[in-house]
């Protein structure tokens, strides 16, 4: 992870040349802030359903997605007989597109269901309503 993270590409210097975290100097600096983050959160909802909490560092908007670690460690605690909500965002565009094409394509994981979460003001503006 350290090396992978040194060679990050952070941008390019005014001459056009590739500038790495390792050319900075910081490529330590984030392993040890992300030495931890590979671990899920174990988090519980206000009804009391225990919930993992794995994203990256902006789970919250348009193609964001839950890990495939905790998607793969909630299927192992709920056993054969339970079920794993994995939200793929609130952006069908981008955050589904995502979670079908890349994130299930590469874990090698299987949805058996999808629920898409819209409001009528949502569908009558995407719809051509006023």
């Amino acid at each position: 992870m350290r090396e992978r993270l040194g060679r990050m590409l952070i941008g390019n210097s005014k001459s056009g040349e590739p500038i790495t975290a390792d050319d900075l100097g910081v490529g330590g600096a984030l392993t040890v802030l992300m030495k931890d983050a590979i671990h899920p959160t174990l988090m519980q909802t206000l009804e009391g359903t225990p919930v993992l909490v794995h994203a990256g560092p902006f789970p919250n908007i348009a193609h964001g997605n839950s890990s495939i670690v905790a998607d793969k460690i909630a299927l192992k605690l709920v056993g054969k007989g339970g079920f794993v909500v994995s939200e793929a965002c609130f952006g069908a565009d981008i955050g589904t597109e995502k979670f079908m094409d890349i994130k299930c394509r590469y874990s090698g994981l299987v949805p058996h269901c999808a629920i898409i979460v819209a409001t009528i003001r949502a569908l009558k503006m995407h719809g051509g309503g006023l």
